[in-house]
């Protein structure tokens, strides 16, 4: 009677655990949670800590630059193995980006600025262009692959000569004169600098009259006198010598009264020339008509 004392508890935590599985006697699932918390650092505190080149790089057209595009730093406790490779398959056709690929070996706490470098042709149009930069590491047990950084180049014509009419009027009557005002506009993109820039305006002969006012400058000085002009023909020519700060624009007015005498187009302008350099502006060309 003892012994089955004893054994009657036994057999009630048996039968009790097989009410709690269920009939079938299988454990099918079990599903908990808990709260987890990362620390979430940035890449210049990471283990490979990096430094992304943060501004677009300034480079003109017909001209390349060199600069450091990512500083690569070792923060854990064992040597590391690291390059960096450029994908410049994106740029437009002219404009070239890379990095130096060489492969570097930092001791803990070390750090390397890899060199990066654009070059660009005469006709790449202006704008900003990036290339995405992938930084590759090795360790005794380990490897990582960064890709968070670009680098981008701001394109730019460094110098911008452009000449317009003041008001955009293109057309003018036969047999009246008109008074009509030559605006050009130099930009400069390039370094600061004194400048001389040479425009003209062509004699038309029996066609038409010109009468020619003082340039009137926005800066610098202005001088006109009769010269050959440099499209081949006589006529007037202004020479302007101007200082201009990098990213300045600076204007030229001509003043200018003109009568057509047939139906037709007229040039009057030549197109202006930036003394030292192959930059030209438009030309201007006007109709008379009735």
């Amino acid at each position: 009677m003892v012994s089955m004392r004893k054994f009657l508890p036994l057999i009630a935590f048996l039968l009790g655990l097989l009410f709690i599985v269920g009939s079938s006697g299988n454990f099918q699932a079990y599903t908990s949670s808990r709260d987890v918390e990362f620390g979430v650092v940035g890449g210049d505190n990471s283990y490979i800590a990096y430094r992304c080149l943060s501004d677009p790089v300034p480079v003109n057209a017909s001209s390349g630059v060199e600069f450091t595009a990512v500083t690569v730093e070792n923060l854990m406790d064992r040597p590391i193995t690291i390059h960096v490779e450029a994908d410049g398959s994106s740029l437009p056709r002219g404009l070239s980006g890379d990095v130096d690929s060489s492969t570097y070996t930092l001791e803990p706490g070390e750090s390397v600025a890899v060199g990066g470098n654009f070059s660009v042709d005469e006709d790449v149009t202006d704008g900003t262009y990036g290339v995405p930069l992938t930084v590759y590491a090795e360790w005794d047990g380990g490897s990582a692959r960064i890709g968070d950084c670009s680098m981008y180049a701001s394109v730019e014509t460094p110098y911008v000569l452009v000449k317009s009419i003041v008001g955009g009027v293109y057309f003018y009557p036969v047999g009246e004169w008109n008074s009509i005002t030559l605006q050009l506009n130099f930009t400069n993109n390039g370094e600061e600098g004194d400048f001389v820039i040479m425009d003209s305006i062509p004699n038309p002969g029996w066609r038409a009259f010109y009468v020619v006012g003082l340039p009137r400058p926005s800066s610098g000085r202005a001088d006109l006198m009769m010269d050959h002009c440099h499209c081949g023909c006589s006529g007037w020519r202004i020479v302007w010598r101007v200082h201009v700060a990098r990213g300045e624009t600076v204007t030229l007015n001509i003043p200018l009264e003109a009568v057509f005498l047939s139906p037709g187009s007229y040039t009057l302008n030549c197109g202006a020339h930036l003394c030292g350099t192959d930059v030209v502006s438009n030309k201007i060309t006007v109709t008379g008509g009735r």
